[in-house]
């Protein structure tokens, strides 16, 4: 990884800190109770004075779920959203998707390039590796750009929603398949109300599918090569975000599984659509070329 790639990432771990500070500010008291302060409801203001990230997208959001509420439940309000906004983000995660396969796809050759100068740490070298590094990206059509900004832009969105299902004041105020979307399924659990269990399990299994399911589907494809490098990182990093969202759904209100479990159901069915409709696609596609790349620079080694 360049210098400067380092610092386009490092910039954008901060950036994604403040949003996640900026969209997780606190809006129940100790006991649960929606801050009055931090209520949307219907007389709630479109007004910068509420914040640019409530002024851009997390009152517009709950107004949007406070139309479809005047012509359904609350519960449904929030999934036709839910919905709407994951179909509008779905081409930034398609690009997102494809620019990080192709990065996947050249990274043999980017090992063969690193293995070519090993141990070559003159001048003259660097910019050598460099220059063919650059013009690899430019034939596999690689923007690195892409790989490492476009997952972040969703992010926001994302955030905005949560805080609806936390702010909307009429969630406070409704059920959903006989469960009270205030409650919390740690307090109802030890109440004996096991319909609440039931909902933190179903929760937790979409969560873990719509985690693995990237990995399930490269695995069976037929141009899968198993990496050399180990990808236990990976597979940590789902199993921790799976646990984390677990524990979350138990002790926040059910308000916020029915919106995971949703998230959850349409990820699943993107990750399914973009492996079919991009990735297979470009597979086939890119087979040829890096077989034919590999072979040449073997053969002149």
């Amino acid at each position: 990884m360049t210098l400067k790639e380092k610092k386009i990432k490092r910039i954008l771990v901060f950036l994604v800190l403040v949003l996640v500070l900026v969209g997780c500010t606190s809006n129940l008291d100790a006991d649960g109770t929606l801050k009055a302060s931090r209520a949307i409801n219907e007389s709630t203001k479109w007004s910068l004075s509420a914040g640019w990230f409530d002024f851009l997208l997390v009152i517009p959001l709950a107004k949007l779920m406070m139309f479809f509420n005047k012509f359904v439940d609350v519960v449904p309000a929030l999934i036709i959203v839910t919905v709407l906004v994951n179909l509008i983000t779905l081409p930034l995660n398609i690009r997102s998707t494809v620019a990080t396969q192709k990065m996947q796809q050249i990274q043999p050759m980017i090992d063969r390039l690193n293995q070519k100068y090993k141990g070559r740490n003159d001048q003259a070298s660097k910019q050598r590796m460099a220059v063919e590094q650059q013009a690899l990206y430019k034939k596999y059509d690689v923007k690195l750009g892409q790989t490492m900004v476009l997952p972040f832009l969703t992010l926001p969105v994302m955030l905005a929603v949560w805080q609806c299902v936390q702010r909307w004041e009429a969630m406070y105020n409704t059920t959903f398949l006989g469960l009270d979307m205030t409650s919390k399924p740690n307090a109802m659990i030890k109440e004996g109300l096991w319909g609440y269990l039931v909902l933190v399990i179903v929760m937790a299994v979409f969560q873990f599918v719509s985690v693995q399911i990237g990995p399930f589907l490269q695995k069976r494809s037929k141009y899968y090569k198993p990496s050399k490098k180990p990808a236990n990182n990976m597979q940590t990093t789902n199993i921790v975000m799976t646990v984390m969202f677990v524990w979350l759904a138990y002790t926040m209100s059910s308000a916020m599984s029915v919106y995971w479990i949703t998230s959850s159901v349409i990820g699943i069915i993107r990750s399914v659509y973009i492996h079919f409709a991009y990735t297979e696609k470009l597979n086939l596609k890119h087979e040829a070329t890096s077989t034919n790349y590999l072979n040449k620079n073997k053969k002149g080694k």
